[in-house]
């Protein structure tokens, strides 16, 4: 289980690197991977910190656009008996998005997909 490091950590194990200790010694010392010695050095040579700053994306991440839910509505308009297996080929073809039809049917109604749909055409099998 990934465990929360602090920045002096991350810090302290980059100095000692710096001053000519091997990393397999940093890692056995400090108790940490080989892979986040490696990702903080990274980091730090990108940014000039060894954190990530936060991400600037809040909430869940919207799969379907707002136009995409209006293009499906279309599509229910001239076939009204779709099935959503039928819904996630068509994105998939037509928009080049992969959704499984699960996601698709509980999709929130604001701004993006809704179970909604299935009632006015689109129907699991």
């Amino acid at each position: 289980m990934p465990r929360d490091i602090s920045k002096d950590l991350k810090e302290s194990a980059l100095r000692l690197w710096e001053i000519g200790w091997e990393a397999e010694d940093i890692c056995l010392v400090l108790s940490i991977s080989r892979s986040s010695l490696f990702s903080w050095r990274a980091i730090f040579n990108d940014l000039g910190d060894v954190n990530r700053p936060p991400s600037p994306l809040r909430g869940p991440t919207r799969i379907l656009t707002h136009a995409l839910p209006i293009a499906c509505e279309g599509l229910f308009a001239d076939e009204a008996d779709l099935y959503l297996e039928e819904v996630v080929t068509w994105l998939a073809l037509v928009h080049r998005l992969n959704i499984s039809t699960s996601t698709l049917s509980q999709s929130p109604r604001s701004g993006s997909y809704s179970q909604d749909a299935s009632k006015t055409g689109g129907r699991e099998r």
